[in-house]
C-alpha cells in the first residue's frame, strides 16, 4: 500500500496492518474498540488526528489500532512472529 512516505518513513504498525487487509475495517467496526479509542485524548495537526498516549506520545490511528489488538485480541495476529 502507497502511504505517501518512502518505505523506511512508514511506521511499524501501518506495515504490520498492511500485511493483514481485512483487519483495519473489522477492528475499526467493533464496538469495544471504538469506546476504547473515544476515551483517548486527541490532537489535530495539520488535520491530521493524533491520539495522546503514554503522557505525551501522539500516535496515528493505525498505531493505536496495533496497541489495542496487540492489548487486547493478540490472536487478530496470531500469524505474525513477535
Amino acid at each position: 500500500m502507497n502511504h505517501g512516505l518512502p518505505p523506511d518513513a512508514v511506521p511499524p504498525e501501518t506495515k504490520l496492518l498492511d500485511k493483514h487487509p481485512t483487519l483495519r475495517g473489522h477492528v475499526s467496526s467493533l464496538p469495544e474498540f471504538n469506546e476504547w479509542r473515544r476515551g483517548l485524548n486527541t490532537v489535530t495537526v495539520d488535520d491530521i488526528t493524533y491520539y495522546v498516549r503514554g503522557g505525551d506520545m501522539l500516535k496515528d490511528e493505525d498505531q493505536i489500532m496495533a496497541e489495542w489488538i496487540r492489548c487486547t485480541h493478540p490472536e487478530f495476529l496470531a500469524d505474525e512472529e513477535e
